[in-house]
């Protein structure tokens, strides 16, 4: 059907009510000059057209004029662009229905196609709005985590962080595919789990020292560049990293774009929400992997070209679960579930957190994913939220305009309780007015905070509900910033190279957290804990490389 802002409604222009004067008048102000004006309205051919439209009715007059004004406005123009435009105008004509179509044509349609559905009428009930308080009623958070006294007791190296992601079946299953694709290339390639690592040291040796040539990496200058050169030869090393694989090319799913990665993803996502901290804050919010450096710039901000990542991180930066964006997410969960885009993502976020037990987390969002619907839905699997939220997506809260809340000196805020299903809306003046939905968090208790204003400082009452939001909701971008200090700069010819490059280096990150988490006694800086690994990975498998 014509989309309703591409005609006119009926009640506005009628044949019975408008005099024809005023038809001529629309008629002029559908054209352009060149038909009304120039020699192409002489034509028997737009003269025909004339008639057509003043005969139609004029319902669906703007529609009809503005497709005949692309084909036949374009003035003095070349044939080949005479062509784009009608061929442009032929799939309107066959995509449009026209309003002013008459009611019996739409009942001959009808009867024609009586199977036809009909189109399924979502009604929204009416929400009940109070001005009061939260009253929650989840459990207090009272999760004991387990693991973290079996890893300290084991006292891991920095490496056996590391390698509880990249345990010994991910590399085995990089190693076998890897062969297998060379094999497949009739290469013979007979890569081993220990050559593997050193590709890999070398890799993560290339996030803190940056050559502009690659072959560099394997001068002797350096003693760190050393390291690389008696651990493997540069042509093994070409070899291994441009056949590179992950998954058998004779079985892949068409349906998912990152279907080469797909073994590497699950296997990721298994082994870090197997040892992740068991806490009660996370975040979920989107990344970045870059596709190369830019030192391009609009409108002051750098120019970032690469593939968006749904990540659901702690408050602290360590990576739970990463799915890269397409159209199609590939879920587990929440897949017939009435929910758009961002909702599906973040239930289906919530679904791998109570993977690990029935405990009420509490996840923080962005208002691309926050909705009322999230929030309700999220409530009844026992789980905490909350976000910042849409004002399209408040369901008619009568809280203070937006308008005249910025108005108001800084800090004001007002709120609504939805009574039915204790969901709090929040909205607050800080440099400008934000909505924050929650389940979980309301106004009480006030804080206390202080902003600077005119080189003063001055005192405001801040609500629970904001104060926990601008806490919590950093932790992707507190990853991100880890990663974007060492990222790997080596990057071959395949397209999933960067983000091949991108899961090891938040694997570091993630390993990084724990050592600092389990060792709190000898907690190094992520440099020189991506140092230690570099050097054993090079040191130790030096001599099997060759």
């Amino acid at each position: 059907m014509i989309k309703e802002e591409m005609m006119l409604p009926k009640q506005e222009i009628s044949k019975e009510t408008q005099p024809q004067g005023e038809i001529s008048r629309t008629l002029k102000r559908g054209f352009p000059p060149q038909i009304l004006n120039g020699s192409s309205i002489q034509t028997e051919k737009n003269i025909e057209i004339l008639k057509t439209l003043k005969e139609c009715d004029p319902g669906d007059l703007w529609s009809r004029m503005h497709i005949s004004s692309m084909e036949y406005g374009t003035g003095n123009i070349t044939q080949k662009e005479r062509k784009k435009d009608k061929a442009r105008v032929s799939e309107l004509l066959q995509d449009l229905t026209f309003s002013g179509d008459s009611d019996a044509d739409e009942q001959d349609e009808t009867e024609s196609h009586p199977a036809q559905k009909k189109q399924k009428v979502t009604t929204i009930t009416e929400k009940k709005w109070i001005k009061r308080d939260i009253q929650p009623n989840f459990p207090s958070w009272s999760a004991l985590d387990s693991g973290i006294l079996n890893l300290k007791n084991e006292k891991l190296s920095p490496v056996e962080f590391f390698e509880l992601f990249f345990d010994d079946e991910t590399f085995k299953l990089i190693v076998n595919e890897t062969n297998h694709y060379a094999s497949q290339k009739n290469v013979t390639l007979e890569v081993t789990v220990q050559e593997m690592k050193c590709v890999f040291g070398v890799l993560l040796l290339s996030g803190y020292i940056c050559h502009p040539r690659r072959a560099m990496y394997w001068e002797t200058s350096d003693k760190e560049q050393s390291l690389v050169s008696n651990a493997i030869r540069r042509e093994r090393f070409e070899l291994i990293f441009s056949h590179l694989h992950f998954v058998d090319n004779s079985c892949l799913d068409q349906s998912d774009k990152f279907t080469k990665l797909r073994p590497l993803i699950d296997q990721m996502n298994k082994n870090f929400l197997l040892y992740a901290p068991l806490q009660e804050y996370y975040c979920f919010d989107k990344s970045m992997c870059e596709c190369f450096d830019s030192d391009q710039f609009l409108n002051g901000k750098p120019i970032r070209i690469g593939y968006k990542i749904w990540c659901g991180a702690t408050t602290q930066g360590y990576l739970i679960w990463f799915e890269p964006y397409q159209t199609e997410p590939v879920l587990k969960t929440a897949k017939d579930q009435d929910l758009g885009l961002g909702e599906k993502l973040a239930m289906n976020f919530a679904d791998v957190l109570l993977e690990r037990g029935q405990h009420p987390y509490h996840i923080y969002f962005d208002h691309f994913f926050t909705s009322i619907k999230l929030i309700s839905a999220l409530k009844k699997k026992g789980v905490k939220a909350t976000g910042k939220i849409h004002d399209n997506r408040t369901e008619k809260c009568p809280f203070i305009n937006a308008e005249n809340i910025k108005k108001m000196k800084r800090g004001s805020f007002d709120f609504r309780v939805e009574e039915k299903e204790e969901i709090i809306l929040c909205r607050w003046n800080d440099e400008n007015a934000i909505n924050l939905c929650s389940n979980a968090v309301g106004i009480e208790p006030l804080n206390e905070v202080s902003y600077s204003v005119d080189k003063k400082k001055v005192q405001i009452s801040q609500p629970s509900v904001v104060k926990l939001y601008e806490i919590c909701r950093n932790g992707v971008a507190k990853m991100d910033q880890n990663i974007s200090k060492y990222r790997i700069r080596i990057r071959s010819k395949k397209w999933y190279s960067v983000l091949v490059s991108y899961i090891i280096d938040v694997a570091m990150n993630n390993a990084w957290h724990l050592y600092r988490i389990y060792c709190p006694d000898t907690s190094p800086s992520l440099l020189d804990f991506r140092k230690y690994v570099v050097h054993f990975y090079l040191e130790n498998n030096a001599n099997l490389a060759d």
